[in-house]
């Protein structure tokens, strides 16, 4: 169901992104749709995962440069370590699974360097997470000994970067980015109902792809 929902909304998105371009700037809008990946796993509770991958859908329209608002649709892919202790329970052990995250919400960019065919671009935003976990751990308590769930709730997570666009044609750009990403409210999870360690999806990430103006 969430997959079917975030394709959904992804092309809602897009299909906005063509329809109603310049709305609130006589700038064209830009769509951007970009792949994302983790290049610090180390960081506060991000201990949790091994590797982080996905994709975003972004539109943004410059009301009075050089500030621009904008909208935001991602999906990712948390790989849960093996060898992770987050939960902070030494009896919940050999962690698996993953967890989807679909982070939806608004940014504030502002033009840092305008040249003729690049660009460089401060950006700011927040976003609520919805969360889908497939993780599992093995419970090593007296009477246990068996593999159970752990239940993760949706997060609120900030972010801020910088972005790299060199314009290819008149209407489409390639872009590389680099931001870090934290939280405003971390994901309460739980086991066997009861509350444990929240997850936090604190993250350094690298962004690549490609922009259209409409």
């Amino acid at each position: 169901m969430m997959k079917k929902t975030i394709g959904l909304i992804g092309v809602v998105v897009m299909c906005a992104g063509v329809a109603f371009g310049g709305m609130i700037s006589e700038d064209p809008g830009e769509l951007a749709i970009v792949g994302q990946g983790s290049l610090d796993a180390g960081l506060g509770d991000y201990e949790l995962f091994s590797t982080t991958y996905g994709a975003q859908i972004s539109y943004r329209e410059w009301f009075r440069f050089p500030w621009a608002v904008g909208l935001n649709l991602g999906v990712a892919q948390w790989d849960v370590d093996h060898k992770a202790h987050a939960l902070k329970y030494d009896k919940l052990t050999n962690y698996r699974g993953d967890v989807l995250t679909v982070p939806i919400g608004a940014a504030l960019y502002f033009n840092l360097m305008n040249w003729d065919n690049w660009n460089v671009i401060l950006e700011a935003g927040l976003q609520y997470v919805f969360v889908d976990s497939n993780m599992s751990v093995f419970n090593n308590e007296e009477g246990a000994n068996r593999r159970e769930s752990v239940s993760i709730d949706n997060a609120v997570v900030w972010n801020v970067g910088a972005e790299y666009n060199y314009m290819l044609t008149e209407n489409m750009f390639v872009l590389a980015g680099l931001g870090y990403q934290n939280d405003v409210m971390a994901a309460k999870t739980k086991h066997a109902g009861l509350s444990m360690h929240k997850t936090s999806f604190e993250n350094i990430y690298l962004r690549l792809g490609v922009q259209f103006l409409f």
